[in-house]
């Protein structure tokens, strides 16, 4: 029986005597602080159960996923009525790993995920793209925007964690984040340009701030991966930079959390809310 990681003797290596396991553990863990409840309560335990889920998705990309490599690459995406439309392979494949939790992998707890380290989500990607690297970069673009948002959300001081259990009380982002591990939804990074691929500091759309505070990203973006996600992450220019600097181009750039729609009750909610700032603007207050 196949299986991706038992039979790759170097990621093994890498999982039994390259990774600082203890460390990672302790931090993920919060030093063990809910041993008595959720978490874990020592770094074999934890591993035991890393280790337990990258067999279980070597044996499932091996066996779930290469077979159907070129039929995935042959069939492609199609537009219909708008809509991106997966093959029936794919989206076979992708509710499966739904089924499996996946998506929720390196989550904390609180926000409804597994609460395993970012490495265990990274060794899974490399067992995925073994067998099919179109597969790969859709699933990295779940747990990975989730993540993302996560960490801008503490750097920017919008979480708020206890002290003492380490877990998250309050994040700007939960309600992404938590659809996202459920499989809701999922996200995608908004970067290449006609004429800026892995030229970031080229980068030419922009991002302009209006004096009531609103945010407005005006810009062309191509080769989007995922790009029927709902949350996409836009990177567009903010700052004006010194044109003789050649390294100053990306200094200038902010990075927008921008939703490709909303719920049907959400987008009637932002709508009255929009027509009201409008009808407010221009002195009329009855509509």
């Amino acid at each position: 029986m196949a299986n991706f990681f038992k039979d790759n003797d170097d990621l093994q290596y890498y999982f039994d005597k390259g990774i600082d396991w203890e460390s990672l553990v302790r931090i993920t863990e919060h030093d063990f602080a809910e041993a008595d409840g959720e978490g874990f309560s020592t770094t074999e335990e934890a591993v035991d159960f890393y280790r337990d889920i990258v067999e279980m998705f070597g044996q499932f990309t091996a066996e779930e996923i290469k077979p159907y490599e070129k039929e995935i690459d042959a069939r492609g995406v199609e537009l219909v009525d708008g809509e991106v439309v997966f093959p029936e392979r794919l989206t076979e494949i992708f509710e499966k790993i739904n089924g499996l939790d996946l998506h929720s992998l390196p989550i904390p707890r609180e926000l409804g995920g597994m609460n395993a380290p970012m490495m265990v989500y990274f060794i899974n990607s490399e067992l995925m793209a073994r067998a099919d690297v179109s597969a790969m970069a859709h699933h990295g673009f779940h747990a990975g925007m989730a993540m993302a948002a996560l960490v801008f959300s503490a750097q920017e001081g919008s979480s708020e964690i206890d002290p003492a259990t380490g877990r998250i009380t309050k994040t700007r982002w939960k309600k992404m984040i938590e659809e996202i591990a459920s499989g809701e939804a999922w996200g995608c990074m908004d970067i290449t340009e006609p004429d800026a691929g892995s030229d970031m500091a080229a980068l030419r759309s922009v991002g302009e701030q209006d004096a009531d505070g609103n945010w407005y990203v005006t810009g062309e973006k191509i080769f989007i991966t995922s790009g029927h996600g709902k949350y996409h992450f836009v990177i567009a220019r903010t700052e004006d930079t010194d044109p003789d600097d050649p390294m100053a181009g990306l200094d200038g750039l902010s990075m927008f959390l921008v939703p490709t729609y909303e719920e049907e009750d959400e987008w009637i909610l932002l709508n009255i809310y929009n027509i009201w700032k409008i009808l407010k603007k221009d002195n009329r207050t009855k509509y």
